[in-house]
């Protein structure tokens, strides 16, 4: 069997990261960028007012205060969206909205709030820096600067700054497109009540619930008994899609048809078996450019597995830069006496105390359990033949996108 590294250093082999594609700035979000974004001018465009006041130059109120005061002769007012070309000589200032352009000769903006207005003159009482409350052509964002790099997944922050750069169309990577089948002749459908024996299928629910945290595209998503001219039928339509994912049939009983007959359609064996709990029979396969993941039947194994092979191996079809949650350093709040022959990464809460990371593993790991999908936030990483970690112990975990009470 391989190791959990070798293992996913073997699907990050066969990912290939999708082709480049460009869509509209209101149809991007979720997409990864496939170019840096470099600033095609400056940002702000011009020099401009941080608030309402008004305009002047600095060195007339050099001598200001309120023993002291200065008057200035008052020209005018500009508003946002005005061109601002009138100039502004000494012994004068002008009215300026938030966002107007500074006019020329202007070097400083004074609020409004600190002014007395008297006929046509303006009574200052304090001196000001000079510069004060202008913004300068560039001084956020100079012109040719890398603004978003490439793989950087789009959001409402990159999707401002590209509005405000002009960039109505945009170069990302084409998403992936997802088939899900899950199969088992046992399983039952949400809305149905279970006879003896059946169970409701949760699996397919589940994993496209976690494919849309990528933005993918789901293709597919079915339920099929164990029957193999059934599957195979649904598999070859699955097989259409950038990565399949079949839950169940991967293991060795009499009713896994699952993994040999997707070698007889022609999905080749990268491998199959890892040294990694919980999911051991995971199956990492290739027909063509789709790329197939074939999942246990067990939920909490399915949802593992899924985190640390199927999520990064989507972001690297993607074109993203960052493939997965970061693993952090945490202290176990209790002793994890059972270990195992394999690297086993257990359910378990992270919570931050004092600016220190703190895990607690969960009490039940079975890989049925649906009920440590919900209360865990982290997987721990123990490693193989571990001997007993006492409470205080240093582990590695990793975050997941899942709140918990």
């Amino acid at each position: 069997m391989l190791s959990y590294e070798d293992a996913r250093a073997l699907v990050f082999e066969h990912v290939k990261t999708l082709e480049k594609v460009t869509r509209p700035l209101t149809e991007s979000q979720g997409h990864a960028l496939s170019e840096d974004i470099l600033a095609p001018h400056g940002m702000p465009l011009f020099d401009n007012s941080a608030v309402d006041g008004y305009a002047v130059q600095a060195e007339d109120l050099a001598e200001s205060s309120s023993e002291n005061p200065v008057r200035l002769k008052k020209l005018g007012y500009i508003s946002a969206g005005d061109t601002g070309e009138e100039r502004l000589g000494s012994g004068q200032c002008m009215q300026i909205a938030t966002g107007a352009p500074v006019p020329p000769g202007a070097d400083t903006i004074v609020m409004k709030e600190d002014i007395e207005l008297e006929d046509a003159n303006v009574c200052f009482t304090q001196a000001i820096r000079k510069t004060e409350n202008v913004r300068y052509q560039g001084e956020d964002i100079p012109e040719g600067r890398t603004m978003i790099p490439a793989g950087t997944v789009i959001g409402p922050a990159q999707i401002a700054v590209l509005a405000s750069f002009g960039f109505a169309q945009v170069p990302v990577h084409r998403l992936p497109k997802v088939s899900i089948v899950s199969t088992g002749s046992e399983l039952v459908d949400v809305d149905v009540e279970p006879q003896a024996g059946q169970i409701r299928e949760s699996n397919r629910y589940m994993l496209a619930g976690m494919v849309q945290q990528e933005t993918c595209e789901l293709v597919k998503v079915s339920m099929i008994p164990d029957i193999p001219e059934i599957l195979k039928a649904d598999f070859e339509e699955a097989l259409q899609a950038d990565i399949a994912l079949v839950s169940g049939g991967m293991s060795v009983g009499d009713k896994d048809f699952a993994k040999p007959l997707l070698k007889e359609m022609g999905v080749e064996e990268i491998f199959w078996k890892i040294k990694f709990k919980p999911g051991k029979p995971l199956f990492f396969g290739k027909r063509g450019k789709t790329l197939v993941f074939g999942l246990p039947g067990n939920p909490a194994s399915s949802y593992v597995l899924f985190e640390e092979f199927v999520r990064p191996a989507l972001r690297k079809m993607m074109g993203r830069r960052v493939l997965e949650e970061a693993l952090v350093k945490a202290t176990l709040d209790v002793a994890i006496t059972k270990t195992h022959k394999r690297l086993h990464f257990m359910r378990g809460q992270l919570s931050e105390k004092n600016g220190e990371f703190r895990a607690r593993p969960l009490g039940f790991q079975g890989s049925h359990s649906i009920g440590s999908l919900v209360e865990s936030n982290a997987l721990i990483r123990v490693e193989a033949d571990s001997p007993e970690l006492p409470a205080g112990s240093q582990v590695l975990v990793r975050p997941l996108k899942n709140e918990i009470a």
